[in-house]
């Protein structure tokens, strides 16, 4: 069955039987064949063929989504055991959000690199959920989060913790208090990514509502902006750090803003269920992003 939902993935991911085949090195009756035997065994029809090329049916969705965890699951596996025969070779698989892969991931992979060359490091990004997800599927070997949910299969290391501070353009007085904040001229991100979601959280619990007259996904579109002097920004001090020593940003900490910030979260699947080069990489990144932080 597990060569038939590859077949039904790649299919599905190329939108077209006789791209799947070509990926899968397969005829394009071989692709077919395995699909339909798929869907004999099942009971159901997947996929809707069509001159647009093919498409899945309500049940389909639902098999494809899990079909996907099936076959990263079989790659997790293969991973694994090219990682106990070669402990210093194979491949390791990084999720984390996008902040995170811009600012606290980059010198954990030059180390990483530097003192375990034969692994190929991959990195995929997305929010703290998804990382979450993409290592329970075994899409990912591990994840870089700023909200850990706790889960069963999942151990979380915790690596450092990031402050929030208001940055503004040189020469902007920044407020010291989050009342300061009132009415303030705020821009941010969009509304339901995890920092949006905890900043939101702290200033209504204080009664405050600064005036957001900018929303973006990207935070180096926040800093510039920022920069530009059109407004503050409430962000980790770790993606505006460089910018305040090199003198284009300042920032401060709110002397009463309710927590001391943010807990950068290493997640992996509990001992049994790792890749080998899991561990290196933790040792890693609990070095590099432990010093001076």
């Amino acid at each position: 069955m597990l060569r038939a939902l590859e077949a039904l993935c790649v299919a599905v991911e190329t939108g077209s039987l006789s791209l799947a085949a070509e990926r899968l090195h397969l005829s394009q009756p071989g692709v077919s064949k395995q699909i339909r035997g798929l869907e004999d065994e099942l009971g159901v029809q997947l996929l809707v063929r069509g001159a647009r090329g093919v498409e899945l049916t309500p049940v389909g969705r639902r098999v494809y989504r899990m079909a996907r965890r099936a076959v990263a699951a079989a790659e997790g596996c293969r991973r694994a055991a090219d990682a106990w025969r070669d402990p210093g070779h194979g491949r390791l698989v990084v999720a984390a959000g996008l902040t995170l892969t811009l600012f606290t991931l980059p010198p954990v992979i030059a180390a990483f690199r530097q003192q375990v060359p034969g692994v190929r490091l991959e990195v995929m990004t997305g929010d703290s959920r998804e990382c979450l997800q993409h290592l329970l599927g075994f899409e990912a070997d591990v994840a870089l989060v700023t909200s850990a949910f706790p889960h069963p299969d999942i151990q979380a290391v915790p690596l450092f913790v990031d402050p929030v501070v208001v940055a503004a353009a040189p020469g902007v007085a920044l407020p010291g208090t989050v009342p300061q904040l009132q009415g303030a001229t705020l821009i941010s991100f969009r509304g339901g990514s995890g920092l949006r979601q905890y900043v939101d959280q702290v200033l209504e619990g204080r009664g405050v509502r600064p005036d957001v007259v900018m929303e973006f996904d990207s935070i180096e579109a926040i800093k510039t902006m920022v920069e530009l002097g059109l407004g503050v920004a409430l962000l980790p001090w770790s993606a505006v750090r460089e910018d305040a020593e090199d003198g284009r940003l300042v920032a401060g900490r709110l002397g009463d803003w309710p927590d001391e910030g943010r807990t950068v979260t290493l997640l992996r699947r509990r001992a049994g269920l790792r890749s080998g080069p899991v561990g290196p990489f933790t040792a890693i990144a609990r070095e590099v992003l432990g010093a001076g932080r």
